[in-house]
Parts: C-alpha cells; structure tokens; sequence
C-alpha cells in the first residue's frame, strides 16, 4: 500500500525507474553490478534502461579499455526527473504525516520508519 501511494505521487516514473535512477546517480556503474544493486534481474535491468534512455534520463557510456563495457549515467534530464520525484514523494509523505491524530504519533511514525530502515541496512549488509 506504501509502495502504490509513492508511486501515485511519482506521475510518469515508475518505483523501479526511480530506484535505478537514483543508484546510478549516486554512482554511476555499469550495468551488471547496478542489477545486482537494484535487486533486478539482468534482463528486467534491461528493459527498465531501454525506457529511461529513451526518455533521455539514463546514458550508456563506453568504458575505455573494455570493448564489451557499458558504463550507466544520469543525464541533466535525468537528474531534474529524479529531483521531481524525490521531492513528490517527499509532499505526498508529508501529506500523509499530517493525517495522523497528534505530533506524537507522527513522530512514532517517523520513529518506526527510521528504525525499519536501520533494520533493511544491516540485513542488506549482513547478507554480503
């Protein structure tokens, strides 16, 4: 339910999109490592590229040296799409924040989503 109300808020970009968008623009990396980043699989990867480089967010770069690589980055397009949406979603948490009865169960609700975040960071790192 989370996940669709983010997604509602993101207009034309998907979630996926979003999360490869963003790994790429903290990092731009070839396209191997980024599925295994992304939690995607390599053919799934694919395709979510193929539909943000049309678009003009995402650019396939040569890696010198290596015939076969492909580096991945973010074009300036791509950077302002990627900053629409943040700060979308952003509005629409906010907006859901201000339903909640009283300042002190917002702050719970931040609270529990900052303690679910911590939790996914070290699972994620306790299974490299």
């Amino acid at each position: 339910m989370g996940a669709r109300v983010l997604e509602r808020a993101l207009g034309d970009m998907t979630l996926p999109q979003f999360r490869v968008m963003a790994l790429i623009a903290s990092s731009p990396e070839r396209a191997n490592r980024l599925a295994e980043r992304a939690a995607v699989s390599r053919p799934s990867l694919t395709g979510l590229l193929d539909g943000l480089e049309s678009r003009g967010w995402v650019k396939r770069v040569d890696v010198e040296g290596d015939r076969r690589g492909v580096s991945l980055e973010v074009t300036r397009e791509g950077a302002a799409a990627v900053k629409h949406a943040e700060q979308a979603m952003t509005r629409e948490l906010e907006e859901v924040l201000r339903s909640t009865g009283s300042d002190r169960d917002r702050a719970r609700v931040v609270d529990g989503l900052d303690a679910l975040g911590q939790a996914i960071k070290e699972h994620h790192h306790a299974r490299r």
